[in-house]
């Protein structure tokens, strides 16, 4: 077997044995009873806040930048929070089923006539998000009040890993569509009239974005739903999910979002992610401890190749 070959084997085998440890630690997760299981999850995340050091720097130093005027106090505060709902979010995730059997009792919605409103006038629309709350849950949620979505989606870097959270993020119904070369699937969906999840709130190589003002610095921001929805017509409508209490959440509905349609594409396309930024940011604002702020998002700079 050559060096190729080698490293191949090499690489499949150290993926199935992540896969093998991490398929091990859900099975013993879901031998406990939900509550005791979501205390654990608060506890795992408080863990990770104390012995991360890496993304706990990077979640304070995010935090620092985008709330000048908050003490050091209160932006550990946040912080910690922060690192509990990722926590709660991952055993909501992995216990997801339940909540097909009682949706009443767990969501509460806000302004959802303004969804049915957009998707009924047959172009399909685009659901704008972020991670947000327990933010895998807010697709689960449309797909149990039915009709189910297209959700946008990177696979994960370990396929047989991938292949369990799909079927999780797909289980009521819900189809998933690749993040990379999603462009023909997300046309066919709105031309049938579905609706579209979509993840705003990460960020992305020079070529692939556009720099926007978020938390007062330039971020660079993915086009694509820009440029899809000036294409389609396709109405743009921000949902977020909030965190209201112990395996309570609240689906936050915004108002159909105005098309900058000018005829100039790049001043438009730049306008547009602009808006969409800062429906992000505004959910973020009122709601600091529920976004993903371990993530770098303003590692992209203006100037960068």
């Amino acid at each position: 077997m050559g060096k190729r070959g080698r490293k191949k084997k090499a690489g499949k085998f150290k993926l199935l044995v992540e896969y093998a440890l991490a398929k091990s630690i859900l099975s013993l997760i879901k031998l406990l009873p939900f509550g005791l299981a979501l205390r654990f999850g608060g506890l795992l995340g408080s863990l990770a806040y104390r012995l991360d050091k890496r993304h706990r720097e990077i979640t304070l130093d995010n935090l620092r930048n985008s709330f000048k005027v908050k003490t050091e106090t209160e932006i550990e505060v946040i912080a910690r929070s922060v690192y509990k709902n990722v926590g709660y979010s991952i055993i909501e995730f992995i216990f997801s089923k339940r909540y097909g059997r009682n949706f009443e009792k767990h969501f509460k919605l806000k302004n959802y006539d303004a969804y049915k409103i957009a998707l009924n006038k047959g172009k399909g629309v685009f659901l704008l998000t972020g991670h947000c709350g327990s933010w895998e849950l807010i697709a689960l949620a449309q797909s149990i009040m039915k009709p189910p979505i297209g959700v946008v989606v990177r696979p994960l870097d370990n396929p047989y890993l991938d292949v369990e959270v799909s079927n999780l993020r797909c289980q009521y119904g819900n189809f998933l569509i690749n993040k990379t070369n999603g462009m023909r699937d997300i046309l066919k969906t709105l031309a049938s009239g579905n609706a579209v999840g979509i993840l705003l709130d990460q960020n992305v190589k020079a070529k692939e974005g556009v720099f926007v003002d978020f938390f007062g610095r330039p971020a660079c921001t993915n086009k694509g739903l820009a440029l899809m929805a000036a294409r389609t017509k396709a109405p743009v409508i921000p949902a977020f999910l909030r965190r209201i209490g112990p395996d309570q959440h609240e689906i936050l509905i915004g108002n159909e979002m105005p098309l900058v349609d000018t005829g100039d594409k790049e001043a438009d396309i730049i306008a547009n992610t602009q808006a969409y930024t800062k429906a992000i940011e505004s959910f973020i604002t009122d709601y600091p401890d529920q976004w993903f702020w371990m993530h770098r998002r303003w590692k992209t700079k203006p100037g960068d190749a």
